[in-house]
C-alpha cells in the first residue's frame, strides 16, 4: 500500500468515526424498515386532523400531516363502517364481502346466535379470571393481512395491541406472535390460547403496574383554555361518563360496579395506557432488532368510547384527540431512540368516523333522528353563537333543553371480556316491534325472521316458515321494502338476490355491495337516511352508515419509502396493503382489491 493510498483510508475512517450517529446508521433507499407500525386511532374523523391542527404538536399528528404523505379524500368503500370490519380490512386490501367480518357481530343462521367477530369457542383466555372469558380469535376472518405475509416474506414479528379484543386481533392477521387487549374487569392485558398459553413474561410485569386502578380517582380537565374550544360544553345530545350527573369538564374517573375498570376507556388515560403499553413492547418483544422487519399494530380505542359519548363536535372530542396528539409525539420519540425513526415505516388510519349528534344536526338545520323515536324538533341552536353564524365559546346555553339521557341508559359496547356467542333476546322494540306487528297481520305468522333484531340493516329470514307456509320470498321482500319507505326513516333497501346478482346501483349501492358477505349476509338490507342513527337511545351518536361523515378518514404515510405531501386523489381503505406492499417489495395479501398509491411512492 502506497503512502497516499494509507493516508485517504485514514482520513476516509476518521470522517466517518466524526458523522452524528443518525448519519452512520442512515440505511439504503432500497433496504426494508426495521419495522413497521400500524396506527388506528377508532372513530377518527379525516376533519379532526384539519379543524384542530393549529393545536397540535410538531411532533404528533403532524408527523403525518407535514411530513408524511397525507391523502386527504380517503374513503371507505363499504358498509357497515363499524369497529369489527375496519380493523379486517385496514391491512387486507379486502371488503366484507371478502374477509368475512360483516360488523361487530353478526346473526349465525346455523346457531341462532349472535355471534362476535373475533369469537372463537375452541380457545381459551390467558390471564383471564375465568378461561371461559377471553375466548377470541381471528379465526372468523377469511384470507390472509399485511403481517401474515410479512411473515412469509421476512419471517417478521408481529403484535397487535388494543384496548379492544378485535382491534388488537384484526390488524395482526392469522399468525401472529401476540395479539393483548384489555380485560375491564381486573385491568390487565390478555390474549387467548389461540397465540400463546401464557402471558409473556413483559406483559405480566406491566399488568403488575397496575395502570387502570392508578387512574380511578383522576380528573380530566381541558388542556387549552376553554376559548380555545369551538363549541359550548352543554351541547344537546352529549352523554355523560359512568358515575357522573352532567355531560361538561371537569370529568372525574370512577369505577363502575358492573364494568369495573372499563371507566377508563372513554377517556384520555385509555389512550396514555395504550402508549404505555406499545413501549413495553417494543421493549419486550425485541421489536425492531437489527437485521429483522418486524410489526406492531396499535389501535387506539378511547377516541371512539369518547365519541359516542360526546359527539363529534364537543369539547372533550376535542381534548381527547390533543392529548393523544401528545400520546403519539412520546411514542415517536421513543421509537427514535429505540430504533430510529428513519429505520420505521408507519401508516396512521381510523376504522370509520362518526355522526353529528342527532340533536345536534337537527339544532344545526340538518333533519337528524334517532330511529326509534318519534321525530326531533329543532330547538334553539346547540351553540349558541357571540354572533349568529360563528361557533361559540360560550359554555352555557340558556335556550338549550337539558340531557334527558339520565332517563335512559347510555348505550355501550359490551365488556371486552364478555362471551363471545350469546342467543338473542334483547325484547323488539321502536321500529322492530312495528315491523313484527305488521308482518304478523300481513303473512298470518310470527315466526317471518330468525332473529327480531337489525345486524347493521340485515334482517334474516326463516325459510322453513316461509315454506311451510307458503310464503313467497318476493312477498316478503316487496312488503318490507314498502313498509321501510313508508316509515320516513330508510334511504334504500336492498334484497339478498341483488346483491348476489350485483345489482346495487349507484355509490351508495357499490358500499352495501361491498359490505355485504354471500355465507353472512342477511335477506335485505335496510339503509337508515343521512343523519338518522339506528335505536333509541336519549344521548350520544354511532356510526356505521354509507355516507361521508362515517365513511371520511384520514390516511397517512410516513417512511423512507413515501413522498411526504398532500395528496387529494381518489384513495379507499382497501388500498392501504397494496401501498405499504408495494412499499416493502412482498406480495399484497390474497383478498387484495385495492391499488397501490404509486403517486406517493419513492
Amino acid at each position: 500500500m502506497t503512502r497516499l493510498s494509507l493516508l485517504s483510508l485514514v482520513a476516509s475512517a476518521t470522517a466517518s468515526l466524526s458523522l452524528p450517529a443518525t448519519a452512520q446508521t442512515t440505511p439504503p433507499q432500497d433496504a426494508p424498515p426495521r419495522l413497521v407500525v400500524a396506527l388506528l386511532v377508532d372513530q377518527l374523523r379525516y376533519d379532526y386532523l384539519e379543524r384542530f391542527h393549529n393545536h397540535f404538536s410538531p411532533g404528533g399528528f403532524r408527523t403525518f400531516t407535514e411530513r408524511g404523505a397525507f391523502l386527504t379524500f380517503a374513503q371507505y368503500d363499504y358498509a357497515p363502517t363499524v369497529t369489527g370490519p375496519g380493523h379486517a380490512s385496514f391491512l387486507s386490501g379486502a371488503t366484507p364481502a371478502t374477509h368475512g367480518i360483516v360488523g361487530n357481530d353478526w346473526f349465525d343462521k346455523k346457531s341462532g346466535k349472535s355471534i362476535n367477530c373475533v369469537s372463537d369457542p375452541d380457545v381459551s383466555g390467558v390471564g383471564v379470571k375465568s378461561a371461559s372469558s377471553g375466548k377470541r380469535s381471528p379465526k372468523n376472518f377469511i384470507g390472509s393481512t399485511l403481517s401474515d405475509e410479512m411473515r412469509l416474506r421476512f419471517r417478521s414479528k408481529v403484535v397487535g395491541i388494543s384496548l379492544k379484543d378485535r382491534g388488537a386481533i384484526l390488524p395482526a392477521g392469522r399468525n401472529a406472535d401476540g395479539a393483548y387487549w384489555l380485560d375491564s374487569s381486573n385491568g390487565h392485558f390478555v390474549t387467548s390460547t389461540w397465540y400463546r398459553n401464557a402471558l409473556p413474561d413483559w406483559l405480566t410485569r406491566f399488568n403488575n403496574r397496575q395502570l387502570p386502578a392508578s387512574y380511578v380517582g383522576q380528573v380530566w380537565k381541558r388542556l387549552l383554555p376553554e376559548s380555545a374550544y369551538p363549541w359550548s360544553d352543554t351541547s344537546v345530545g352529549e352523554g355523560k361518563l359512568a358515575g357522573e350527573k352532567t355531560s361538561t369538564f371537569d370529568h372525574v374517573i370512577k369505577p363502575s360496579p358492573t364494568e369495573g375498570l372499563e371507566t377508563i376507556v372513554p377517556t384520555p388515560f385509555g389512550n396514555t395506557l395504550l402508549r404505555e403499553l406499545a413501549e413495553a413492547a417494543i421493549d419486550g418483544e425485541q421489536l425492531g432488532r437489527p437485521g429483522t422487519t418486524d410489526f406492531l399494530s396499535i389501535s387506539f380505542s378511547s377516541t371512539d368510547a369518547c365519541g359516542h359519548i360526546f359527539g363529534p363536535y364537543s369539547q372533550e372530542m376535542q381534548d381527547i384527540i390533543l392529548r393523544l396528539d401528545l400520546e403519539l409525539e412520546r411514542l415517536f420519540k421513543f421509537l427514535d431512540q429505540r430504533i430510529g425513526l428513519n429505520n420505521v415505516t408507519m401508516v396512521l388510519t381510523a376504522d370509520h368516523g362518526v355522526a353529528p349528534v342527532p340533536e345536534f344536526a337537527v339544532a344545526n338545520g340538518f333533519q337528524g333522528g334517532r330511529a326509534d323515536l318519534a321525530d326531533l324538533k329543532p330547538t334553539a341552536p346547540a351553540v349558541p353563537a357571540k354572533d349568529s353564524t360563528s361557533p361559540s365559546t360560550s359554555t352555557t346555553t340558556a335556550s338549550a333543553p337539558p340531557s334527558t339521557s339520565a332517563s335512559t341508559p347510555e348505550k355501550k359496547e359490551p365488556s371486552k371480556s364478555e362471551e363471545g356467542e350469546k342467543p338473542v333476546t334483547a325484547p323488539p322494540s321502536g321500529l322492530m316491534a312495528d315491523l313484527l306487528k305488521a308482518l304478523s297481520q300481513r303473512f298470518q305468522t310470527p315466526r317471518i325472521l330468525l332473529s327480531p333484531k337489525f345486524y347493521d340493516g340485515h334482517l334474516f329470514y326463516n325459510h322453513r316458515e316461509l315454506a311451510a307456509q307458503r310464503i313467497s320470498l318476493e312477498d316478503v321482500n316487496l312488503f318490507i321494502r314498502e313498509w321501510a319507505l313508508s316509515t320516513g326513516r330508510f334511504q334504500s333497501i336492498f334484497t339478498r338476490n341483488q346483491l348476489l346478482d350485483g345489482r346495487a346501483p349507484g355509490a351508495l349501492g357499490e358500499r352495501i355491495l361491498n359490505g355485504y358477505n354471500a355465507e353472512r349476509g342477511g335477506d335485505i338490507v335496510l339503509v337508515l337516511k343521512p343523519f338518522i342513527l339506528p335505536g333509541g337511545g336519549r344521548s350520544g351518536t354511532t356510526h356505521g352508515a354509507p355516507y361521508s361523515y362515517d365513511t371520511h378518514i384520514p390516511v397517512a404515510f410516513h417512511g423512507r419509502a413515501f413522498k411526504p405531501g398532500r395528496y387529494a386523489d381518489p384513495f379507499n381503505i382497501t388500498d392501504i396493503a397494496p401501498t405499504l406492499s408495494a412499499a416493502l417489495r412482498m406480495n399484497e395479501p390474497s383478498g387484495n382489491i385495492g391499488k397501490p398509491f404509486v403517486k406517493a411512492l419513492k
